[in-house]
């Protein structure tokens, strides 16, 4: 049985991975929901609980402070919608910088994950 202390640290150690992964995954997920169709942020938002299953709860302000850099560095683009549910809709969508960046992220990121998901089976 672990002590109260080692539990504590196991618990920290977890939060930061979690905290460091949601950070490192926000860019990635975020071009990758987008490249399928231009969206808005509560698309965004919504769709990345689905992928994830609910372990990544973006907040919002985090999510909208993502897509102003990326529209800023040319990644992303945007364009208001009427809604007919209260005020216009900001929708992004790729370019193809954006387009581009997220495919060399893709080839990057899968074999990096297989390799650790085929490496942490075996063990």
């Amino acid at each position: 049985m672990l002590s109260t202390s080692k539990n504590g640290i196991i618990q920290k150690q977890i939060e930061q991975l979690l905290f460091d992964l949601k950070r490192g995954f926000l860019q990635f997920v975020t071009l990758h929901i987008i490249a399928e169709k231009p969206r808005y942020a509560h698309e965004i938002k919504e769709e990345i609980l689905k992928l994830t299953r609910g372990t990544f709860d973006i907040d919002r302000n985090n999510l909208y402070k993502k897509l102003r850099v990326l529209e800023k560095d040319g990644i992303l683009k945007s364009h208001l919608t009427p809604s007919q549910q209260g005020a216009d809709r900001k929708y992004y969508a790729i370019t193809p910088f954006g387009r581009k960046l997220f495919e060399e992220m893709y080839h990057l990121l899968i074999p990096v994950m297989a390799s650790l998901h085929k490496s942490i089976r075996h063990n």
